[in-house]
């Protein structure tokens, strides 16, 4: 799932006022009231876009992820046994996507399909796997629904916009018992919390991804046609207010932008990025005063969050300052204990400075973080770049 910060939220967070920030789904809050009602202020910002922005909003072809073709209906049928029970038939499906015999399903992090685009394309990210995992197991009868997973974000910097990466994963329940699917490199790491998605909610976050690939390779009107749409699809998505918010600011929407990404933070107060791209647009209309209270409370967060400490680490690497590396991994891991990034980077470092068994030491720390989660296992036959693990 994908997130914007002058900043883009898509599929970890490092606020910076001079950028804009942008979410994802790969790729989390809590949902927000159902009762919340911004329609009208869909419709005011509907009404303040370019002619072209609105015709995108009302045209194009209709996006179902969780829709299946004849060939895929096909294909279901054949990769599971009639008189199976439903923890078996569900097994057999997600091997009939991973196994080379099968769809052979390869990860690729810009892969937002549906299901029967992952079907047809034999790629997909965690959104394209889960839909058409979940579409599969619903063709058959069983319960399967979406799980929206709080982690590590990762951003990466596109021009001048951070793109962060959300992480969606399915739940199951067969024979009794729950059964959770991830389409991730490794089992994320501990204290990760996940809450389930509705369908309307994981549609939302595949429309803001396709935004979010849109506004990356500028076809602005493509992308308020996608952000318009999932908004209309699932109104209290904070990130997707946040990322329209952004779109508009881009395009000298001031005032628009500025009521968008307000609301995203009724929906969402803590969201850090929004939080971001707000005080980006105080700071651009010399509102110096409001920016600075922003401030303060971005720096606060900041201060208080290891991944950001571990962003300063990666940039002081980078630059080649080791020294001031190992210190930011030190403050990092202070804060979180548990993140074995952490002690790899920290690894990084000691042996750029040439202290071998310091390296050492926090390797092996990382290694030991790193050995596989009580109650995981990877799927049968799964190839290992898939990432795909098994939880029952």
């Amino acid at each position: 799932m994908i997130l914007a910060t002058a900043r883009i939220d898509t599929h970890p967070l490092h606020v910076i006022a001079t950028l804009s920030v942008v979410l994802l789904v790969a790729a989390c809050a809590a949902r927000p009231s159902d009762m919340r009602d911004n329609r009208a202020l869909l419709q005011s910002v509907f009404d303040t876009v370019p002619e072209s922005w609105q015709h995108a909003a009302v045209s194009g072809d209709v996006i179902d992820p969780l829709e299946v073709s004849p060939e895929l209906r096909g294909f279901i049928d054949q990769a599971v046994e009639g008189d199976s029970g439903g923890r078996e038939r569900i097994l057999s499906i997600v091997e009939a996507i991973l196994d080379e015999d099968g769809i052979g399903l390869t990860y690729d992090p810009d892969a937002t399909h549906t299901a029967t685009e992952a079907f047809r394309s034999g790629v997909g990210n965690c959104m394209g796997f889960s839909n058409l995992l979940i579409a599969s197991a619903r063709e058959l009868g069983l319960n399967a629904r979406y799980e929206l997973v709080s982690h590590r974000l990762r951003w990466d910097k596109v021009d001048d916009v951070l793109v962060g990466t959300l992480h969606v994963r399915v739940v199951g329940f067969a024979s009794g018992r729950k059964m959770v699917f991830d389409f991730y490199p490794l089992p994320l790491e501990p204290g990760s919390v996940a809450e389930v998605l509705l369908d309307s909610e994981a549609k939302a976050h595949h429309l803001n991804n396709l935004a979010a690939d849109a506004m990356r390779d500028g076809n602005a009107a493509e992308a308020y046609g996608l952000l318009h749409k999932a908004i209309q699809t699932s109104p209290t998505v904070g990130f997707v207010w946040s990322n329209l918010g952004l779109l508009l600011l881009r395009h000298d929407m001031v005032q628009a932008a500025e009521a968008a990404f307000l609301e995203a933070i009724a929906v969402e107060p803590d969201r850090m990025s929004t939080l971001s791209n707000l005080q980006r647009l105080y700071y651009l209309q010399g509102r110096d005063a409001e920016a600075r209270e922003l401030a303060i409370r971005l720096e606060e967060y900041r201060q208080n969050n290891p991944y950001y400490h571990a962003w300063l680490g990666d940039e002081a690497f980078v630059q080649g300052n080791f020294e001031q590396a190992v210190e930011h991994f030190e403050d990092a891991i202070r804060r979180r204990k548990d993140e074995s990034y952490f002690y790899f980077r920290l690894s990084d470092s000691y042996e750029a400075l040439g202290m071998r068994d310091a390296a050492a030491r926090a390797y092996t720390k990382a290694r030991e973080i790193e050995e596989p989660r009580d109650g995981w296992r990877r799927l049968p036959r799964s190839r290992p770049e898939t990432g795909s693990h098994i939880r029952r």
